[in-house]
């Protein structure tokens, strides 16, 4: 067994179940030697998955890094958000990233592109990718990861690779000549998610940079949020306060408000753009397909062993911007449910239109309100501000941007026939028809539904020759928050729970009989659920004494309800649910253990008719039902963590 599968998952085990431990604690408790255990520390560090601390006159602590931790279920559906927006090639380099957790931008160009050894310089195309593979194995190893040209861990999503090709990105330049580039939506072809050349994968890595999906690596992302406001915290008692610890109010004040600019600042510099020596065209596309480079030398490729001064930045995936895509496509689909798919594709412009300029869902460190501050003065900065122009300029041609409206309102902008009895338009009208005015005053029609929709979709702003139109992401996300929990208790106490939950969020705090009157019903029948809900943590309550002996026909005994407590309890049932989903998952795995083994055998692969039993297919098969239901729910489960955690915050215990 390798240490991935060995002495790893011991260690995180130990870290996970003490806590902060030093070097010494971990070998007391996993009974490992301090070599193992290093080893261990490594492969976890490179993905991630633990902090530690780096100061030399103390001893080095090490501690898990839950968040990225529970990102390795998420993995796949990444990979799947990246194609969506970048292209299949944009795809490959994430998943890589992904399983890599941070590289250099020369060892990501290695993976792709291994160097000849200098013995095999005059071999042919085959000799050379078989020297490449080679190459590829040892980096692999290095990085921890055998495989890294496309592979996701997980069954649930495989990327396409680099033209199906077994490690390498090499290859005959006459493979090139098989297709060309077009515009044709419908074609496909073979090596359409392959990096063609050196070129190609800096431009790639370039863009997700640029858009916020990839972010440079520091030695200060190594910390821990506990470590890093320590840290900075006494950078500013000795820069701002002389070196003197605040006392009064004041100078905690400024303390605080000092901290938590100098964490803006450490956390925006991760986010710069570095300047690459190579240049590209503007939102250049990576997801159609592109000729390959012609190029001479043994490898194929134009510039494979040159040297850049990019080739030392170290590069990271960034969670923050994985948290605002899955915001979108979850907006995205509620949109819809309630409104068609052609206001859901509209909304869905609006949104990504909207994620350049959108670094995080929240913002974790805000800037505490001074005396003088008043609410409602709030400035919104112009690149949040969208107008019907703006995503009539992106929209598609062949989408009916008709469909969805009231066809009065079609006829009144188009001035195109007329309405039928059946509330139909006498003549149908063709949206690759329209000019640019009529395409933006329909689709402002779909913006008001947006707006119109009891969510608040979309806000109205201002009118610069076009009506603007903000996008208020703090109160949607509290208002799905206020549904997954509605939900929850629906599922769980029926309609009178929500009714309850309604009443007590309207009102507030509530004695017994003031909760009788609000719902009107007797006190006897809601006994039963307050006191199920108070068990399960979504409704809380408060015994107040009217005199100096606690007795209880001398007491009030409040009821109340506090999102954010209801919040954090069904995030933490939802982990609960999630763990054991993926226990059930690996119970299963382990009951067809020996069938899967020799199902995945390269003999095998492929030809299961011809060496597996009839008995053997049906249990494969009964395998793979099991699976996808199990990983499904998974998925949805993840989905709500998304909206319970990563949408609105910060949270408070968790």
């Amino acid at each position: 067994m390798s240490y991935t599968q060995r002495e790893t998952p011991r260690i995180y085990s130990v870290l996970a179940r003490h806590g902060r431990q030093t070097l010494a604690a971990v070998a007391k408790a996993s009974y490992l030697n301090a070599r193992q255990i290093k080893y261990g520390l490594v492969i976890l560090l490179q993905q991630h998955l633990v902090f530690h601390s780096a100061n030399d006159a103390q001893p080095t602590y090490y501690e898990i890094d839950w968040q990225n931790s529970y990102a390795l279920v998420r993995l796949g559906k990444v990979t799947k958000l990246v194609e969506d927006r970048f292209g299949t090639k944009a795809a490959n380099v994430m998943t890589n990233l992904l399983r890599l957790g941070h590289t250099r931008i020369a060892d990501l160009k290695e993976a792709y592109f291994p160097t000849e050894a200098d013995g095999d310089a005059d071999s042919d195309d085959e000799a050379t990718n078989a020297v490449g593979k080679k190459r590829k194995r040892a980096n692999g190893e290095t990085n921890g990861s055998a495989k890294t040209n496309g592979t996701v861990s997980g069954d649930d999503v495989k990327p396409p690779v680099n033209g199906g090709r077994a490690h390498t990105n090499g290859g005959p330049v006459e493979h090139a000549s098989q297709h060309q580039a077009g515009d044709d939506e419908g074609e496909v072809a073979s090596d359409e998610g392959e990096i063609a050349s050196v070129e190609e994968l800096y431009e790639v890595i370039e863009r997700l940079i640029q858009k916020g999906w990839v972010r440079t690596m520091t030695e200060s992302q190594y910390l821990s949020p506990g470590d890093m406001h320590d840290i900075l915290q006494q950078e500013t008692i000795d820069q701002d306060l002389a070196g003197q610890q605040p006392t009064g109010i004041k100078d905690k004040a400024v303390c605080h408000r000092g901290t938590l600019e100098r964490k803006r600042n450490m956390r925006d510099k991760w986010l710069e753009v570095p300047r690459f020596s190579r240049k590209r065209p503007a939102d250049q596309d990576y997801s159609n397909p592109t000729k390959r480079v012609k190029t001479n030398g043994a490898n194929g490729y134009a510039g494979a062993g040159g040297a850049s001064p990019e080739d030392k930045l170290v590069i990271r995936v960034n969670p923050e911007k994985i948290a605002v895509a899955m915001r979108t496509e979850q907006l995205v689909s509620l949109v819809e449910q309630r409104l068609g798919h052609v206001t859901a594709h509209i909304y869905r412009t609006m949104l990504q239109e909207l994620e350049a300029n959108t670094a995080r869902c929240y913002e974790e460190y805000p800037e505490p309100p001074t005396a003088g501050d008043e609410g409602g003065d709030n400035q919104i900065d112009s690149k949040n501000l969208v107008t019907a122009r703006d995503v009539a300029k992106k929209i598609s041609k062949k989408l009916d941007i008709c469909e969805g409206l009231d066809p009065n309102a079609v006829v009144q902008i188009t001035r195109k026939g007329h309405v039928r009895s059946a509330n139909v338009l006498s003549h149908p009208i063709d949206p690759a028809t329209l000019n640019t005015d009529e395409k933006t005053r329909i689709i402002d029609k779909h913006i008001q539904l947006l707006s119109e929709d009891p969510t608040h979709f979309v806000t109205w702003h201002s009118r610069a020759g076009y009506s603007q139109w903000h996008i208020e992401f703090p109160e949607i996300a509290k208002q799905l928050i206020q549904t997954e929990i509605e939900n929850t208790v629906s599922a769980r106490k029926g309609t009178l729970g929500v009714k309850l939950i309604r009443a007590l969020r309207k009102k507030g705090k509530l004695d017994e009989r003031a909760t009788c009157n609000a719902m009107m019903m007797s006190a006897g029948d809601i006994r039963g659920i307050v006191n199920d809900l108070t068990v399960q943590g979504i409704v809380q309550t408060q015994e107040i004494p009217k005199v100096e002996r606690r007795e209880a026909k001398h007491s009030l005994h409040l009821i109340w309800y506090d999102r954010q407590r209801a919040r954090e309890k069904l995030l933490h049932d939802t982990y609960k649910g999630m763990v054991r989903l993926l226990q059930r998952i690996q119970f299963e795995r382990e009951k067809v253990q020996p069938l899967l083994s020799k199902a995945e055998r390269s003999d095998v692969v492929g030809n299961e008719e011809k060496w597996l039993s009839k008995g053997e297919l049906d249990a494969l098969r009964k395998w793979k039902e099991v699976q996808e239901k199990l990983s499904l729910q998974l998925f949805r489960e993840d989905d709500l963590v998304a909206t319970l955690r990563d949408f609105h915050g910060p949270l408070v215990s968790v």
